[in-house]
């Protein structure tokens, strides 16, 4: 991450400075968010007050039809683990448990993905009070687990994701809830 960020910045100046900063630096994640403006995006209504929002993201198929197979997983490198990622993704620290990152395979114009810095199955038990506390850090994001069988690309490592909070629907839906407790 940049230098130019205070030591005493929130976590959300740190992490718009890492993605304002790897949209500069890194041309594959670039290309990627570029490419977002190919995604299709219908709304349907149900009654007056559901609305569910479909999205087709020609360019997600790579990482939603990765191979999970064991034998697949056992084969590659985790793209999750800090030792393996690519040269060009830099990254936040979130407490000494976990790594912010941006994914360079993104369904919302700010997407992340928060690995745990070990190498540990998805498994969410024990885990909530984690997530609890990176969005109350993380104010603009809406916080989001993907269990392994629910078309994770990293089912051998413990991550989260978090997105635009404005674009979630489901805020919509839960107006009721103060901003604050989100």
């Amino acid at each position: 991450m940049s230098k130019d960020v205070s030591m005493n910045a929130s976590l959300q100046e740190k992490v718009d400075q890492l993605i304002d900063e790897q949209m500069v630096n890194w041309p594959m994640a670039k290309g990627n968010y570029e490419g977002l403006s190919e995604v299709k995006i219908r709304s349907l209504e149900f009654g007056s007050a559901t609305e569910m929002r479909v999205q087709f993201n020609p360019a997600r198929i790579r990482s939603s039809a990765a191979k999970v197979d064991a034998k697949s997983i056992q084969e590659r490198k985790c793209f999750l683990c800090e030792d393996n990622l690519p040269p060009e993704q830099n990254k936040v620290a979130f407490r000494d448990d976990y790594l912010i990152l941006v994914n360079p395979f993104p369904i919302f114009p700010r997407h992340l993905t928060i690995p745990h810095v070990r190498h540990t199955d998805q498994r969410i038990k024990g885990r909530l009070s984690d997530m609890m506390m990176l969005a109350r850090e993380l104010p603009g994001f809406v916080l989001f687990y993907n269990g392994p069988r629910c078309g994770a690309s990293a089912p051998d490592h413990f991550h989260f994701q978090a997105g635009n909070k404005a674009l979630c629907p489901l805020r919509k839906s839960f107006s009721f809830i103060h901003e604050s407790h989100c």
